[in-house]
C-alpha cells in the first residue's frame, strides 16, 4: 500500500492553490518545435526571471541535469591558459570565496564540496530505491508511447481514433483496456485507471492529496514528474508559450497522466523485487555535482577572460571604412557564420563595405498562406502580411509521395522496404560518393507585392513603412552604393533530421533567401522610393538592391532575381560575383581545419566540402553556430579587419543616428534575445547533452516530422545532436560560454533601455547573458554587474598563456 506522510488539508491544499502551482510549473517548460521548423530554444526559458545559479540548482534537481560544466572541464581550461588568477580573483571576491582554495581545486590538490542529493523524488523513484526495479522508467516509456500516438493523430499525415480528444482523456480510455503494465506487474492497473477522475485538473488535485505531498514540496514534485519526459512536455508547451495567461492545455494533461501513473505505482506496485518487468534499474544515474557557487565562479572567470580578449581586440587598429562611395554594400545576417565571410569579402577590396542585420531583413510574412507553418520570421514575432507564389513550381507526384511516406509514423522502420532496392542503391551511392542533391530553397518562385483579394500582399503605404524601418534599423543613412547586396542564409545537406536548424537558428528552420527577395523588391519599388523621399529617405536613382543567399555549408553566395536587375548594373554584378567567389574560397580555407580538411589545395578543398554537403552518411556537414560566444552592436569600423573566429553575432549600430534609443531597444529586445536562445541551446547541449541535447545521430529515429527519439522508444529529444557540439575525436568543439553582449553606446542609454524592457533586463540582471558597454568617446568598457551596476574593466590585460597575451 501507499507509504505517505499525513498532512492536514488547509487552504494550501485547495484546488485553486494546487492549480496555481500547476500553472507555475508548466511555465518553466520551454517550447520545442517540430523538425521542419526546428528552432534554437533557450532550454532555461522558464527561469529567466530567476538568478541563474539559483535556477541551476532547481533545474538540476528536477531534470537530473548539469547546468554548469564539471570541475574537470574548468581544470582543463585552467591548465590550457584560457583563464587565470587575474579573472579568478574578482569573480571569487564578488561571492566571498577564497581564491587560494579555488586555485587548489583547479590544480587538483583538493576536491570541491558537493551538492546534497535531490530532496524531492517521485513515488516511483522512491519505490525503485527501496524495492528494486525501474517503475519510473517503465511508466515514462509507456506514457511517451502514448504521447507519440496522440501527437501523430492530432493533425499530421496519420489520423487515429484519438484525434480530437485531449491527451488525458485519450490516454485514460486506452489504458483502461491496455494490459501491458499489468503484465509488467502493476496488478489492478486497468481498474485503477477507470476509477481515476475524468478531468485532468481533478486528477492532479486528487492524486496530490492521496499522495499527501506537502504544499512546500508540490512545485518541485510536479516539476520532477514533467522532467522525466521533458522533451514531450516541451513539445506540448509550444502551443501556449507565447500567449500569457492561457491555460497549459495538453501540457497539464501530460502532468495529470504522470501523476496518476506515479500514484498507481505507489499504491499497486509489489514491494518484493523480481516479480515484475525490468528488475534492474535502467534510468539515468547522475554523478554527484560540485557546489554550484564554486562552479559559477569558475564560469565567470572563464567568461571574463574571453570577454577581455574580445573587447581588447576591438580596440586594436582596424582597416578604416572607405570615405568614397563604396562599390558594394553587403548586408549580411548577424549569424556568426557570416562573420568569416564578411571579413573575407572586405579583405578582397577596400571598395566593399559590409553591414550586419537580422537575416529576415525586417519583413515578417506568411509565405504560401500556410499560417504559422509558413511564417518567415523569428518565432518571437508574428507575420504582418501574407505572400504566396504567383506561379508555384511543380514538384511532381513522386517526390510528394515519398515526402508523405517519410513523415508517416507507420514508415518509421519501413521506408526503405516500401521504396525497395532503388532506395537502397541511392543510400549506397550517397554514402560512397555523395551523388544526391540537397533540396533547393524557394528562391526561384515568382511572387508579387501587390495586394490581392484574399488580403495578401502589401499596400503602398505598408511598403513605405517597411522600407523606412529597414533602412533605419539597418543603418543605411549615409551614402548608398550603386549595388546593395541583401544576403540571407541557408544550409545544404541530406539525411539530417535537424537540417532546419542549420538554415537559421531563429526563423523556424527556414532559409532567408525569400526574405532577401521580398525586402529587395520593396526597396527597388518605384512607388516605395517616391514615398520614402517624402520622409527624407533619398535612395539614389542608380542604387539597386540585389537579393542573395549564403549557403553556409559550402560558403557559396548565390545572387537571386537577376532577371530583375537593370542592364546598367550588369558589370557591377559580374564584379560582385567574382568577389563573392573569392570570399567563398577564403572562408572555406579558414574553416577547413575544423572540418578535418586542413592542408588541401583550393580546388580539392572546394570539391570535398561540396561533397560533404551531399553525402547522406555525413554526420557533420557543417558546425552550424557552434562556438558562438558574443554579440557585438557597434559600427563596423570597430571590428573591421579583426579576426573574431566566427564566434560573434555582428549587428551594425551607430548611437549617433538613434536619438530616441529606438534602434538600441530593437537590438536588445529582438536580435539579442534570439541570439541568447541560440547561445544557451548550444551551451546546454554541450554541458549535458543527455538532458538537453538530442544524443548521437547514430541512434536517431524520426517520429514522422515531430522529432527524434533514441532507439525504439522513450522521450522526444530536444536540443542539438552530439555531433553538432563534439568532434569525432570525442573533444568538445563548442565552448559553453554565456552570451557576452557588447554595445557601443553611452551607458545611460543602455541603462534606459534596460529599465524599460523587462525581457532583456531579466536576462542581464539574472545572469543569463552578460552585458558590456563601450563608451564611444573614451573607449572605456564597463560590465553590468547584476545587483550592482556598471563596473569598468581592463581589456588590455590578457591571461598568461592566452592566445592574445
Amino acid at each position: 500500500m501507499l507509504e505517505t506522510i499525513t498532512v492536514e488539508l488547509d487552504e494550501e491544499q485547495t484546488d485553486e492553490a494546487i492549480w496555481s502551482d500547476v500553472l507555475r510549473v508548466c511555465e518553466r517548460i520551454p517550447p520545442l518545435w517540430d523538425l521542419p521548423r526546428f528552432v534554437a530554444v533557450n532550454p532555461f526559458l522558464g527561469y529567466v526571471g530567476r538568478p541563474w545559479l539559483e535556477a541551476a540548482g532547481e533545474i538540476a534537481d528536477g531534470l537530473d541535469a548539469r547546468v554548469l560544466p564539471s570541475v574537470d572541464f574548468y581544470r582543463a581550461r585552467w591548465r590550457g591558459g584560457a583563464f587565470g588568477r587575474i579573472t579568478l580573483e574578482p569573480a571569487a571576491r564578488r561571492v566571498g570565496l577564497d581564491v587560494e582554495r579555488l586555485i587548489a581545486i583547479l590544480e587538483g590538490r583538493i576536491e570541491p564540496a558537493t551538492r546534497p542529493p535531490t530532496a524531492v523524488l517521485t513515488f516511483a523513484e522512491r519505490h525503485d530505491q527501496r524495492h528494486g526495479g525501474d517503475w519510473r522508467g517503465a511508466i515514462q516509456r509507456s506514457v511517451a508511447r502514448w504521447c507519440a500516438v496522440h501527437a501523430m493523430g492530432g493533425g499530421l499525415t496519420w489520423k487515429t481514433e484519438v484525434d480530437g480528444q485531449g491527451l488525458y482523456a485519450s490516454w485514460r480510455e486506452a489504458e483502461s483496456i491496455d494490459r501491458l503494465l499489468e503484465i509488467a506487474g502493476l496488478r489492478g492497473w486497468r481498474r485503477w485507471v477507470q476509477r481515476s477522475p475524468a478531468r485532468p485538473d481533478a486528477a492532479i488535485a486528487e492524486m496530490l492529496r492521496r499522495l499527501a505531498v506537502p504544499a512546500d514540496d508540490r512545485e518541485a514534485y510536479l516539476y520532477r514528474l514533467l522532467g522525466g519526459l521533458h522533451g514531450w512536455a516541451s513539445y506540448f508547451r509550444r502551443s501556449t508559450w507565447s500567449v500569457p495567461g492561457v491555460e497549459p492545455g495538453t501540457l497539464a494533461d501530460l502532468l495529470a497522466i504522470l501523476i496518476c501513473a506515479d500514484a498507481a505505482v505507489a499504491e499497486l506496485a509489489p514491494h518484493a523485487p523480481g516479480h515484475y518487468f525490468a528488475p534492474r534499474s535502467t534510468h539515468r544515474v547522475v554523478e554527484s555535482q560540485s557546489d554550484l557557487t564554486t562552479l559559477g565562479v569558475f564560469q565567470e572567470a572563464l567568461e571574463d577572460a574571453y570577454s577581455r580578449r574580445l573587447i581588447g581586440s576591438l580596440r586594436s587598429p582596424s582597416v578604416p571604412a572607405p570615405e568614397a562611395r563604396p562599390a558594394v554594400q553587403g548586408v549580411f545576417c548577424i549569424d556568426v557564420r557570416s562573420e568569416r565571410f564578411r571579413r573575407a569579402l572586405e579583405s578582397i577590396s577596400p571598395r566593399v563595405e559590409t553591414l550586419g542585420f537580422a537575416g529576415f531583413f525586417g519583413v515578417a510574412f506568411d509565405w504560401g498562406r500556410e499560417g504559422s507553418e509558413g511564417a518567415r520570421c523569428p518565432v518571437q514575432i508574428k507575420p504582418t502580411a501574407a505572400l504566396a507564389p504567383s506561379k508555384p513550381l511543380p514538384t511532381g507526384w513522386l517526390p510528394s509521395l515519398l515526402k508523405q511516406i517519410q513523415n508517416s509514423p507507420s514508415a518509421l522502420f519501413s521506408f526503405v522496404e516500401i521504396t525497395g532496392l532503388a532506395y537502397v542503391a541511392a543510400l549506397a551511392m550517397d554514402a560512397l560518393w555523395g551523388v544526391s542533391r540537397p533540396e533547393t530553397a524557394d528562391d526561384r518562385v515568382p511572387f508579387t507585392l501587390e495586394p490581392d483579394s484574399d488580403g495578401g500582399g502589401y499596400e503602398v503605404s505598408a511598403r513605405i513603412d517597411l522600407a523606412a524601418s529597414i533602412l533605419k534599423n539597418m543603418g543605411l543613412r549615409r551614402s548608398m552604393a550603386r549595388l546593395v547586396l541583401l544576403c540571407g542564409h541557408e544550409a545544404s545537406g541530406t539525411n539530417n533530421s535537424h537540417q532546419a536548424g542549420l538554415n537559421c537558428g531563429a526563423c523556424g528552420g527556414r532559409g532567408g533567401g525569400i526574405n532577401a527577395r521580398v525586402a529587395a523588391a520593396i526597396l527597388n519599388d518605384a512607388q516605395t522610393r517616391s514615398g520614402l523621399a517624402l520622409r527624407g529617405w533619398a535612395i539614389p536613382e542608380d542604387t539597386f538592391f540585389a537579393p542573395a543567399v549564403h549557403d553556409t555549408t559550402i560558403d557559396q553566395v548565390r545572387l537571386l532575381d537577376l532577371d530583375h536587375a537593370p542592364a546598367s548594373h550588369q558589370a557591377d554584378l559580374d564584379q560582385l560575383r567574382g568577389w563573392l567567389d573569392q570570399a567563398g574560397s577564403i572562408t572555406r580555407a579558414e574553416r577547413a581545419g575544423s572540418l578535418g580538411l586542413a592542408g588541401l589545395q583550393e580546388n580539392t578543398l572546394d570539391r570535398r566540402i561540396r561533397r560533404r554537403a551531399r553525402q547522406s552518411s555525413q554526420t557533420r556537414p557543417e558546425w552550424g553556430l557552434a562556438r558562438n560566444a558574443a554579440f557585438l552592436a557597434a559600427p563596423r569600423g570597430r571590428s573591421r579587419g579583426v579576426d573574431l573566429e566566427g564566434r560573434v553575432f555582428l549587428h551594425d549600430y551607430d548611437w549617433n543616428t538613434d536619438p530616441d534609443d529606438s534602434i538600441l531597444t530593437m537590438i536588445l529586445t529582438a536580435p539579442v534575445v534570439v541570439a541568447s536562445w541560440i547561445n544557451l541551446q548550444y551551451y546546454a547541449s554541450t554541458v549535458d547533452n543527455q538532458a538537453f541535447g538530442a544524443g548521437t545521430k547514430a541512434l536517431h529515429n524520426r517520429l514522422g516530422s515531430l522529432g527524434v527519439i533514441l532507439g525504439n522508444g522513450g522521450d522526444l529529444r530536444s536540443g542539438l545532436a552530439l555531433q553538432s557540439v563534439q568532434g569525432s575525436d570525442g573533444e568538445w568543439f563548442h565552448e559553453p560560454l554565456r552570451l557576452q553582449v557588447v554595445v557601443e553606446a553611452p551607458r545611460l542609454r543602455v541603462e534606459r533601455v534596460l529599465a524599460n524592457q523587462s525581457m532583456v533586463r531579466d536576462l542581464v540582471e539574472n545572469g543569463w547573458v552578460r552585458l558590456f558597454a563601450i563608451d564611444p568617446d573614451s573607449d572605456v568598457t564597463a560590465r553590468w554587474i547584476p545587483g550592482e551596476g556598471w563596473s569598468p574593466i581592463e581589456t588590455r590585460i590578457h591571461e598568461p598563456g592566452s592566445p592574445r597575451s
